[in-house]
């Protein structure tokens, strides 16, 4: 059950750019390939070649994959191998269990972009496909999850690729979520299913994915993969050799800035680290030499392109390049993502034409607000409005205290009669002895500042007569927008989850429609 979308306009949840792009305004049209509607992946579908060659690899290296991680296969793997199947795909980092709600929320979407897709195109097969951010060497950035108002946070000395980490860094969080939950826990133990002795954060993520999501045709895909970079050589190569990357993005980032946008992302002259054990830094070219920054590894050019030959696994994307790679290797029609991310994904187009390499239609993910009945209801009695809430909280209560008859109360209207005074006595005294003026300005500002005063005591007794109802908005809006941001760029799915584990993936698919970028009600 929902309430009513919200429209992203009223948020201040987006940028201008995102906001743009969803209203198809035509001064950005450039900037994108296809519109997200089913016209626009009607092209999207018509225009996408895949050789059965890249088809078969793909299949073998998932296979393999899903084979290392310990998880069936999914029957709808080998419909890949068909030309008439198509992927559309999100990714994420691998936050600890699952980090922030919208780590779901953008599966649900591509889960619900995959089904609609089958719906208008029933002669197609779509698969929706998990890529995960298995190269992220951002630690701090995935070891933290907020439940129930406690941040659990694990740490290491370990350095690199964080897919590539032991589990045992993270033994100790796991059991301090199952402590928290209490009788709750074995629900989530089930679902966090963990050999803590034998995995790696890749193979945890990629098997408590696949079981929440088991019954929705779910690929999980890791782009750390040998031979699936051996496939995207020459595009490595490409890149190692010039600053076409470079050039082409920047060129799209001026022509953006020129409208008044901001740039999200910076390219770097060369879009790639070299990753190893315990490691991924960036690669430069200084001095007639290849160098892999932190480290005292350098290369001439041969025997850099000798080591890619030989260890393709060792060269890994940043995330201006990551999408080039992922669309390369993918028969992919969409890529699912936040605000943030499909503005990067706007600075890129010139750079996948320059690449040769097809440009996937662009799709918003489902921002939601998950809330309850008590909560809907709590709010209609304080006779505002769920969209108030996106408002600073000092502006919603004072929103608050102007729609209530017995707590709107100001001296404005005496104000402006004092002031309508002020004129009439300063006409008059002038036409008596012009020298009164100064006298009579002084008075009335000294009114006008008594009335201020008066106003500030009585607005200050009003919010403690209010003092539980403000409380009540605070809270609120600390369940849903905390620090002015939607909670699920915040909170951990889990205890939404435990409010109805049965049925909740299967009522966000049903809330969900990527189609239509507003703000969703999750109401349970």
């Amino acid at each position: 059950m929902n309430e009513s979308n919200i429209p992203l306009a009223i948020t201040n949840q987006v940028s201008a750019l995102i906001l743009d792009y969803t209203n198809e305004k035509k001064s950005i049209q450039s900037f994108y390939a296809y519109p997200n509607s089913l016209e626009g992946f009607k092209r999207k579908i018509e225009s996408t070649q895949f050789t059965k060659t890249q088809r078969t690899l793909l299949v073998e290296q998932l296979k393999q994959q899903y084979a290392h991680n310990e998880i069936a296969v999914p029957k709808a793997v080998n419909s890949l191998l068909d030309e008439h199947t198509f992927v559309v795909t999100t990714g994420h980092q691998l936050c600890l269990f699952g980090g922030p709600q919208y780590f779901i929320h953008k599966i649900v979407s591509t889960i619900k972009l995959a089904q609609q897709l089958k719906e208008a195109y029933p002669s197609y097969n779509f698969l929706p496909l998990f890529w995960l951010a298995s190269e992220d060497h951002d630690f701090e950035e995935i070891s933290l999850a907020h439940i129930y108002r406690t941040t659990i946070q694990s740490s290491t000395e370990h350095k690199g690729a964080v897919g590539r980490m032991p589990m045992t860094i993270f033994k100790d969080s796991y059991q301090e979520l199952f402590d928290l939950l209490g009788d709750k826990a074995p629900l989530i133990q089930q679902l966090f299913a963990i050999d803590f002795e034998s995995k790696t954060l890749t193979q945890a993520t990629a098997k408590w994915v696949d079981e929440l999501f088991k019954n929705h045709d779910l690929i999980i895909l890791d782009g750390d993969d040998k031979a699936l970079k051996r496939s995207f050589i020459p595009t490595i190569q490409k890149e190692l050799e010039g600053e076409n990357s470079f050039k082409a993005i920047n060129v799209t980032s001026e022509a953006l800035k020129t409208q008044g946008y901001k740039a999200q992302v910076t390219p770097r002259a060369i879009n790639l680290f070299y990753l190893d054990t315990n490691l991924r830094e960036r690669i430069v070219f200084e001095n007639d030499e290849y160098r892999v920054l932190n480290t005292d590894l350098t290369f001439s050019k041969e025997e850099l392109f000798e080591e890619l030959s030989n260890h393709p696994e060792r060269f890994s994307p940043n995330a201006v390049f990551r999408p080039v790679y992922q669309e390369a290797i993918l028969p992919n029609l969409a890529y699912i993502g936040g605000p943030g991310e499909l503005a990067y994904w706007l600075q890129l187009r010139s750079n996948f034409d320059q690449l040769n390499i097809p440009y996937p239609v662009l799709v918003l993910r489902d921002l939601i607000i998950p809330t309850d009945e008590k909560t809907i209801t709590n709010i209609h009695k304080l006779n505002l409005k769920l969209e108030d809430f996106f408002l600073n909280e000092v502006d919603l209560i004072k929103k608050y205290l102007r729609s209530n008859p017995s707590t709107h109360l100001d001296f404005e209207n005496e104000l402006n009669a004092l002031l309508e005074l002020k004129t009439k006595v300063l006409e008059k005294s002038k036409s008596i002895d012009n020298s009164l003026t100064g006298m009579v300005e002084a008075e009335f500002v000294k009114m006008q500042k008594g009335v201020e005063r008066i106003n500030q005591k009585t607005q200050k007794s009003i919010k403690q007569r209010e003092e539980v109802a403000l409380n009540k908005i605070k809270n609120i809006k600390a369940k849903i927008t905390p620090n002015d941001k939607l909670a699920e760029r915040k909170e951990n799915f889990i205890p939404i989850f435990l409010k109805n584990p049965t049925s909740y993936i299967e009522d966000l698919i049903h809330l969900s429609n990527p189609f239509v970028s507003e703000i969703k009600v999750f109401k349970q």
